[in-house]
């Protein structure tokens, strides 16, 4: 029997959007990732827009409104619900107060962001357990957003997985102080480290900071740190998946000598339903997958500094 006990009080926690159970991807074995509220990045093509910002938000899928406008009786607010079937929410007024949530008959006003404590996220983990150890170090990932953007929650969850034989994996952008990055990342099994670009003016017009914070990071964590490290590079059409720059990022890579392996993350169309649901407007919206040719040239090119490469993320 699974010792669930945690010396963590009920009530220390921190923002998560969702679990996400039975991974296959993002670490080893058969994973359920915990995905984190906030984010010190701002990629124009981010994969989870509900997890940019820190505290909760407010979705609206269309296609479940009832147009009973119950919501419009309840919000506080003047001016915040408006008629239009396809938006619902002026967003420059809303204050997420929730109410509207709390009063749609439809479910098509949704809450994004629940505040949990370390125990409640642990409960949900634990009942994976016999699944995780019967596959090849199956546990738990934290993604995001970003872990390191709640860092004393990120520790304290670490922790308390790993007391009970729980395997860990940590994403990360790799853009926070040194120390804290180094003080998680020696209390996860497997940390995986995102490079999005290696020409700092690209990065800065893809992401909204300096790639060379995440890079100095990453180079001490190599040399300091004893913690397995794998590469993620997610492949933007247009923006990171050119030849020269697969390249730049594999040489980077291959000096640091620690890692080995890199995983490249062709593109994902998904995300346009979660930003027409925040009332977004998202400029990859009509951009597509790269075709299989050019994802086995990238990994080809990569695997020619004498780098494992996968595509996918698939262990």
């Amino acid at each position: 029997m699974v010792n669930t006990k945690t010396k963590v009080a009920i009530g220390e926690g921190g923002w998560v959007t969702n679990l996400q159970d039975f991974v296959v991807h993002d670490g080893p074995g058969l994973r359920v990732l915990v995905f984190f509220k906030g984010c010190p990045l701002r990629c124009s093509w981010c994969q989870n827009p509900e997890s940019l910002a820190p505290l909760p938000e407010i979705e609206f899928y269309s296609s479940l409104c009832l147009g009973c406008l119950r919501c419009a009786e309840v919000c506080p607010i003047p001016g915040a619900i408006i008629e239009d079937k396809e938006q619902r929410i002026d967003r420059s007024k809303c204050i997420s107060c929730m109410a509207c949530v709390d009063a749609c008959l439809g479910t098509a006003l949704r809450r994004v962001g629940e505040w949990m404590s370390v125990e409640q996220v642990q409960q949900k983990i634990v009942r994976y357990k016999p699944f995780f150890d019967h596959s090849d170090r199956g546990g738990v990932t934290l993604s995001g957003g970003g872990p390191t953007f709640q860092p004393e929650f990120t520790l304290r969850l670490l922790n308390s997985c790993r007391e009970i034989g729980i395997h860990t994996v940590m994403e990360t952008c790799g853009y926070t102080n040194y120390e804290t990055l180094k003080g998680i990342t020696q209390n996860v099994d497997l940390l995986i480290y995102d490079i999005k670009h290696m020409d700092e003016a690209s990065h800065i017009a893809g992401t909204g900071v300096s790639n060379r914070l995440i890079l100095k990071n990453l180079r001490r964590l190599c040399k300091e740190a004893d913690t397995d490290i794998v590469v993620h590079i997610p492949l933007i059409p247009g923006f990171n998946d050119d030849d020269d720059n697969i390249r730049k990022t594999a040489e980077f890579v291959c000096l640091l000598k620690k890692i080995k392996h890199v995983d490249l993350l062709p593109f994902n169309e998904l995300p346009s339903g979660e930003y027409k649901a925040l009332g977004l407007d998202w400029e990859y919206a009509e951009t597509r997958r790269q075709s299989p040719e050019r994802l086995a040239r990238l990994q080809e090119i990569v695997q020619s500094y004498g780098l494992d490469a996968n595509i996918g993320g698939l262990w």
